[in-house]
């Protein structure tokens, strides 16, 4: 791939309209400074002390961020939104990110997800990661809540360039995407089979059909094999994303970290590499990344494998943004381009 087609998709992104479905998620960092920390007066435990907050909007909110740092046109919400204090915060960055809100309920039935990320710090060294707590809906969707989200399915299929289905809860039925839900997205993939649609999801990826498909390697497999236990050998991700492919009769691509994306297409099984990146590094919302450059490829013409050649390079840029949920814009794709690759790396011809 050559450094003249980044430059001409990332143009052509310009044009394209890209809904997101799926629960949007407000990333909250917390910075401690342990040199601060305070003995509880009523517990034996320290006080930690919080000296500033940074928010990001996360999970679909991830990649609807990295779709708009990305320069495409228009990027839509397709979700519920918790009427409290979270989901005032999180409409807010996703105001400030020019996320658009056509497509979004608000409602006080549910809660807005949240994840808080206490970053300790010692003002010398890096931040560091703490235990997250995670604020999500443990109860079922309410039926009114999903008939809305049904409703507006319809219309966000016809206007759209493609859309991104992300299924980010494990628990079934308690966030946007619940079996109804991925039964009628499986229904529109059938009817809008020039449409890129592309799905991801971390426990029922073999469950959505007719659309595009992403998972690492342990999830693409776990699919198949419940039992699985340990990192699957290549055989096994061959079998298993050639399953996903022939299944859904679309693109398959089959992220595998360090070791870069398998795409399974009309190219057969092929491996586009990434770079090795030097720590720091974090990888939290790495395959969002993926997927937000890899469906923006493939909406402006990029076949599967130079989708994946791009889904590598952006993520090689925001996992460098350690403690923040990182996007990539062109000079800074353009900068790991030619930083990495030489005038022989066949991924340039």
């Amino acid at each position: 791939m050559k450094r003249e087609r980044i430059i001409e998709l990332f143009e052509k992104f310009k044009e394209l309209k890209i809904a997101v479905v799926g629960d949007f998620v407000l990333d909250k960092y917390l910075k401690i400074d342990t040199r601060l920390n305070e003995p509880s007066l009523e517990t034996p435990l320290d006080a930690f002390q919080v000296v500033s907050n940074r928010q990001y909007p996360g999970a679909s909110g991830t990649i609807a961020n990295n779709l708009t740092g990305l320069g495409v046109g228009e990027v839509y919400a397709v979700t519920f939104i918790g009427d409290d204090g979270n989901g005032y915060e999180l409409k807010r960055e996703m105001r400030n990110r020019n996320i658009k809100f056509d497509y979004v309920i608000e409602t006080d039935e549910m809660i807005t997800p949240s994840y808080l990320k206490p970053m300790m710090w010692d003002g010398f060294l890096e931040e560091v990661e703490s235990n997250r707590l995670d604020i999500k809906n443990f109860k079922n969707t309410p039926d009114h809540l999903e008939k809305a989200i049904l409703n507006m399915l319809d219309d966000v299929f016809e206007h759209m360039d493609a859309v991104i289905i992300l299924d980010q809860m494990v628990e079934s039925n308690c966030g946007v995407i619940t079996d109804r839900v991925r039964e009628k997205l499986i229904e529109l993939g059938s009817k809008y089979t020039d449409k890129i649609i592309y799905a991801d999801s971390r426990s029922k990826i073999q469950k959505f059909k007719r659309m595009s498909i992403k998972c690492n390697n342990y999830e693409a497999c776990k699919a198949f094999y419940p039992e699985l236990d340990g990192e699957p050998d290549e055989g096994m991700v061959l079998e298993c994303g050639f399953k996903l492919f022939n299944q859904n009769g679309r693109p398959a691509f089959i992220t595998m970290g360090k070791n870069g994306i398998m795409t399974f297409g009309d190219r057969g099984a092929v491996v586009v590499p990434t770079e090795d990146v030097p720590r720091p590094y974090d990888i939290c919302g790495a395959g969002d990344s993926v997927s937000a450059s890899v469906v923006s490829s493939l909406a402006a013409g990029a076949d599967e494998v130079e989708a994946a050649f791009m889904g590598n390079m952006v993520a090689g840029v925001t996992i460098r943004k350690v403690g923040e949920t990182g996007i990539a814009s062109l000079d800074e794709v353009l900068k790991t381009f030619d930083g990495w690759f030489t005038e022989t790396t066949p991924w340039q011809k």
